[in-house]
């Protein structure tokens, strides 16, 4: 059986991570620590926590990249789990950008051990397992390998256009518009456009970048 749940923390405070290590450790969590974004750029979550739901604890103020800068540059504001800020210099302009950049809760320095564990369980509770985020990868990857027209496509589907409202909007056949779904399913792997736009909105299709980006 896998542990309740994996928490990574990055924190350049070496006090504040020890804390946080014993508090969630009490818990039945499986903690790991970094002092830096640069000391976590090399781990692969999905592959680190299994199929056990994770979250990231992730300071505001470090040396080297910032919490908000490394919410930016390593996940381009879509992290693979949920993340929470923590700092002890809240202010509402870097909440704001914090949650623009997918972070989902903000706490602030200092916290009690009880609001800290309180925290990041309902966290982690509406996590999806390390399966259903591996899944969701995977179709994201397919995604970012679409072409700009199947791209379009996949976006007309999920709205609900019919094959002559596709056409007419892409200025195209509907012999086309075939063409171009079956190479769209075919890619996607798909058995049929409900499935397809289960993928679509499972994976938040609008937020992946094309491969060659």
């Amino acid at each position: 059986m896998g542990t309740p749940g994996v928490v990574y923390v990055i924190d350049d405070d070496d006090s504040m991570c020890d804390l946080i290590q014993a508090t969630l450790t009490r818990a039945g969590l499986k903690v790991r620590c970094f002092a830096s974004a640069e000391a976590f750029s090399s781990v692969n979550i999905l592959e680190d926590c299994g199929d056990n739901p994770c979250c990231i604890l992730l300071d505001v103020v470090m040396p080297g990249l910032s919490g908000l800068e490394f919410l930016e540059k390593r996940f381009g504001g879509d992290a693979p789990c949920p993340v929470v800020m923590i700092t002890a210099r809240a202010s509402v302009d870097t909440a704001v950008k914090s949650m623009k950049l997918g972070a989902v809760d903000f706490l602030e320095k200092p916290f009690s051990p009880e609001a800290l564990t309180s925290l990041v369980l309902q966290t982690l509770k509406n996590c999806p397992s390390g399966a259903a985020l591996a899944e969701r990868q995977g179709l994201r990857n397919r995604i970012a390998l679409l072409s700009p027209r199947e791209r379009e496509l996949l976006d007309a589907i999920v709205r609900g256009n019919s094959t002559k409202m596709i056409a007419n909007r892409l200025n195209i056949s509907a012999r086309t518009v075939d063409h171009h779904r079956a190479n769209l399913m075919d890619k996607m792997r798909a058995a049929n456009v409900a499935d397809l736009v289960r993928m679509a909105v499972q994976s938040d299709y609008a937020k992946v970048k094309r491969a060659s980006e």
